[in-house]
């Protein structure tokens, strides 16, 4: 049976070792917290150990869940490629892409499965729509929502629209050429340091428009997605877990009464599930399996190069030349 540990133990990682503790394939070693208190507390909830050294608990098992606050991430997950163990990183695999692709490099060359949670990639929705795209032509995604109880570690771009970048880029339109991106954003509380909402425009060389809106100053939580095709709308809410298929008559406007025409409607049966429960389940039986996951080191990577890009169109919006630098 797979023995496997959770650094950090805030909100995602207290869900990774909850999941773990429950799945029969695997075993929950334990959890390490720089708050060893926290590591604790969470430790005998999920009868489990605590460990005040984190290299020991690395030691003892064969994989690691990381979800340690996102400018930690390259220090955690080069240490433990180093000790040759398996990860999971929540995403953004790191705040830098150069670090990134050294984790990347790091890992092919051991021979160690890097997977990077872009969990949203696991909703049963996701296997319903795919089953509809043909040649989209406009799509939207709106990812919006209160500030988290948690201090955010980084702006919305990549707290939230990154999981929506990650679909467009690596599933939905993946190998589909981008030809522009643009991308507007601003800051509304001074605490996060960063932009709170943004918006972004990505058009595909094929004429695909994607327009992607993140918010964290929206009343109440919304994961939506509409896309527009030349023969159907599809509508899905992330949350619900909630497919409909809109299809347009492609005589329509042939008949004399059109205006007449009722759209069908279909309803997919989307069999509801924990997306992050099905996505540590992936996690595990690629480490069994030994083959790729199905979110790779790569994939990892191309969201990250495309949240920069918008990024870096937000800060130059506000000639922000210290975090133009940085990316």
């Amino acid at each position: 049976m797979l023995k496997i540990g959770v650094i950090g133990v805030g909100y995602m990682g207290f869900h990774h070792a909850r999941i773990y503790s429950q799945n029969k394939i695997c075993k929950l070693i334990g959890v390490y917290d720089v708050d060893e208190s926290k590591a604790k507390m969470v430790a005998e909830n999920l009868q489990t150990a605590y460990y005040k050294d984190v290299k020991d608990l690395i030691k003892e098992v064969d994989a690691v869940s990381i979800a340690v606050p996102t400018d930690k991430h390259y220090e955690v997950a080069k240490m433990v490629l180093n000790y040759s163990k398996h990860i999971l990183i929540e995403k953004p695999v790191t705040d830098n892409l150069e670090q990134a692709e050294e984790l990347r490099e790091l890992a092919y060359k051991k021979g160690i499965i890097l997977m990077v949670g872009h969990t949203e990639r696991f909703n049963p929705v996701l296997k319903q729509i795919i089953n509809y795209i043909n040649k989209p032509i406009f799509i939207e995604i709106r990812r919006m929502g209160p500030l988290p109880n948690r201090k955010p570690s980084t702006g919305v771009v990549l707290d939230l629209m990154i999981h929506d970048i990650d679909i467009i880029v690596n599933f939905l339109l993946r190998g589909k050429k981008i030809r522009e991106i643009n991308a507007v954003g601003n800051s509304v509380y001074d605490f996060t340091l960063n932009e709170d909402i943004a918006n972004a425009v990505i058009t595909f060389e094929d004429d695909t428009i994607v327009v992607l809106t993140s918010s964290r100053c929206h009343p109440v939580k919304e994961r939506k997605i509409r896309i527009i095709q030349s023969d159907n709308s599809i509508y899905a809410d992330y949350i619900s877990q909630y497919v409909e298929v809109h299809y347009v008559p492609l005589n329509i406007y042939k008949h004399t009464n059109y205006e007449s025409f009722e759209m069908k409607v279909e309803i997919p049966n989307v069999i509801r599930y924990e997306p992050l429960s099905l996505e540590l389940t992936e996690f595990i039986n690629s480490i069994t399996e030994n083959r790729k996951p199905l979110v790779t080191i790569d994939d990892g990577i191309n969201a990250l190069s495309v949240s920069f890009k918008m990024l870096k169109k937000i800060y130059e919006q506000f000639n922000i030349v210290d975090k133009i630098k940085m990316i």
